[in-house]
């Protein structure tokens, strides 16, 4: 593999490691790698290793505490760079285009970041406020549609002339806040993406279920920071993990997050509202009886 592919998958595996706390001395206690070839892997230092079976061998072992698919780690920096390879005789033995047209080329792609570029940054950050806008929007005109077309009682005419009646609908209306309170409910904590926060959960403790898609996905749950399973899921198949009573924290980290589903004490979990495609994702799921 190239140098840029060696600091890619070393990058990889230090972010892993970094969204879960976890410290370079805790995966050589896992691994029993010594440490100076953990910071080499992760500098992307490859050569400083013994050879590429020990390569191979100590990424996968990393791969696997930090929960990432080694397979596909090391076979995407190989197939990135077949494919470099693959491009560079392409372009190789390919005709060059001429010095005045690369001339232009080069103005022309200056010319259009010196006047757009430093307003690209800020498109998702608009396209996010409209949206948000338009929700709002919308729900304040229903909202007022609806007040604006109930009558308007005078109070002065308003009596109570049945007791029993009215201690019955305060019943009611307590059973009803009450069933409210002891449904569950999973809410994203402010804007983040990979956070999200489980209220009313079952007191003896909940289960999480997953599924993969058309495409096998890997999977691994830690609870507290202790990792309790780690698991590819076979294409259609799915798995149920307990959680344990007393736990706050649950991280999940996916290998195919597009191909995977999520099921939280039988109630689908929409991890990825924003349906992006990235494969690798890592979520914490805070439990709050």
């Amino acid at each position: 593999m190239s140098e840029r592919q060696n600091k890619e998958i070393g990058k990889r595996l230090q972010d892993a490691r970094l969204d879960q706390g976890l410290t370079i001395d805790y995966i050589q206690e896992k691994t029993k790698i010594q440490k100076r070839y953990l910071m080499a892997i992760e500098a992307g230092q490859m050569n400083d290793l013994p050879g590429d079976y020990y390569v191979k061998s100590f990424v996968s072992q990393y791969a696997a505490v930090v929960g990432l698919d080694a397979h596909k780690l090391l076979a995407g920096g190989l197939q990135a760079s077949k494919e470099a390879e693959t491009r560079a005789k392409s372009f190789a033995t390919g005709p060059l285009p001429s010095r005045t047209t690369q001339h232009k080329q080069v103005e022309k792609e200056s010319e259009f970041s010196r006047r757009y570029g430093k307003y690209m940054a800020y498109v998702p950050t608009v396209v996010v406020v409209v949206i948000v806008v338009v929700v709002l929007g919308t729900i304040w005109g229903m909202s007022h549609a609806n007040n604006s077309s109930q009558p308007h009682l005078n109070s002065s005419r308003v009596s109570v002339t049945n007791e029993a009646s009215s201690t019955k609908k305060k019943k009611d209306s307590s059973s009803s806040s009450s069933s409210k309170a002891e449904s569950q409910k999973i809410s994203q904590v402010g804007s983040s993406t990979t956070e999200y926060t489980l209220k009313n959960a079952p007191k003896s403790g909940s289960k999480l279920t997953f599924k993969a898609g058309t495409s096998n996905a890997w999977i691994s749950v830690s609870s507290d920071g202790t990792q309790s399973w780690s698991s590819t899921l076979q294409t259609g198949t799915s798995h149920t993990e307990k959680i344990a009573k007393g736990v706050s924290k649950v991280t999940i980290t996916m290998g195919n997050a597009p191909q995977t589903t999520i099921t939280v004490n039988g109630k689908s979990f929409d991890f990825n509202p924003q349906k992006d495609t990235t494969q690798t994702k890592t979520i914490t799921l805070t439990i709050d009886d």
